[in-house]
C-alpha cells in the first residue's frame, strides 16, 4: 500500500514552496502534496481568485479525481479556511470518493467562529497591508525592504485577505472527519481560539502546541512532521516510522 497523501493549503500570500521543508521531513513517511492557488506559484501567470464560490469550484474540480488514495488535508493560517471550504464541497456534492478525507489538520488559526476583524487589511496600501501582517508574524523583514517584492506579491495577498474577510463559517460540522487545531504556544494571534475548531467536526477533536510563533510550520518543521505521522497513523494508517 502506498503512503497517505497530504493536501497542504498555504497561509496567505504563500505557495507551494511553503511546505518544501515539511515535505523533506516527511519523506518516506507521508506524501505531501501542496495545492497551489491560481496567481501564486507555478500558476502565477493565472489571476488571482478572492471570491469563496469560483475558488472552491476551481479546487474541487481540481482535486476530486485524485482522491481515490487515503488522502488528509492539511490548511496553513488561511489555509485552514480554504481546506475546510473544500472539504465541505467535496461533501455535499458528493465528490469525496469511497475514501473520504482522514481528517482536517488547520495550522495557526483560529477557528472560524473565533476569528475576528479587527482592521480590513485588504483595503490598505500595498506596504502598510504588508508592515501590518509583520506585525502579526506572518512576514519577514526582508520582504519589507524590497519595493519589487512588495509589488510582486501584493496581488496575491490582496486576494487571500479578501477570502479571509469574508469567510463565513459552513452551517454543520464536517461529518465523520476529525480535526486537530495545531498552533504556535507564542502566536499572539491564535491565543486559545484554537478550541474553536471542536465546533467543525461531528466526531474526533485534538489539538497540539509547538514551539514558536505564527510561523512554526518553519520553526519546529521536525516537530510537526512528527506530529503528522503521529496523528495519521491513528486512523488505521500504517507510517514508516522515521
Amino acid at each position: 500500500m502506498g503512503l497517505l497523501t497530504l493536501y497542504c493549503f498555504s497561509y496567505a500570500g504563500g505557495n507551494s514552496w511553503a511546505f518544501r521543508q515539511l515535505g523533506q521531513e516527511l519523506a518516506g513517511r507521508i506524501e505531501v502534496v501542496p495545492v497551489e492557488l491560481p496567481g501564486r506559484g507555478r500558476r502565477r501567470g493565472e489571476r488571482c481568485i478572492d471570491q469563496w464560490d469560483e475558488l472552491t469550484d476551481v479546487l474541487v474540480s481540481e482535486l476530486a479525481p485524485k482522491l481515490d488514495e487515503p488522502h488528509a488535508f492539511l490548511g496553513y493560517s488561511l489555509g485552514a479556511l480554504v481546506a475546510l471550504k473544500v472539504m465541505h464541497a467535496l461533501k455535499d456534492r458528493h465528490l469525496a470518493r469511497s475514501l473520504p478525507s482522514r481528517a482536517l489538520f488547520a495550522c495557526a488559526l483560529s477557528g472560524p467562529r473565533a476569528i475576528t476583524h479587527e482592521r480590513l487589511l485588504h483595503r490598505m496600501e500595498d506596504r502598510a497591508m504588508f508592515e501590518a501582517l509583520r506585525d502579526l508574524g506572518g512576514i519577514p523583514d526582508e520582504l519589507l525592504d524590497s519595493p519589487e517584492l512588495i509589488a510582486l506579491s501584493a496581488p496575491a495577498m490582496r486576494a487571500d485577505l479578501t477570502l479571509f474577510k469574508t469567510f463565513t463559517p459552513p452551517g454543520k460540522p464536517l461529518a465523520g472527519i476529525p480535526v486537530h487545531a495545531y498552533w504556535g504556544n507564542a502566536d499572539v494571534s491564535v491565543g486559545d481560539g484554537y478550541a474553536a475548531w471542536r465546533s467543525e467536526t461531528d466526531v474526533a477533536f485534538h489539538t497540539r502546541a509547538f514551539d514558536g510563533g505564527h510561523m512554526f510550520l518553519y520553526d519546529a518543521a521536525s516537530a510537526l512532521a512528527n506530529a503528522l505521522a503521529e496523528d495519521l497513523a491513528l486512523f488505521g494508517k500504517q507510517l514508516k516510522t522515521a
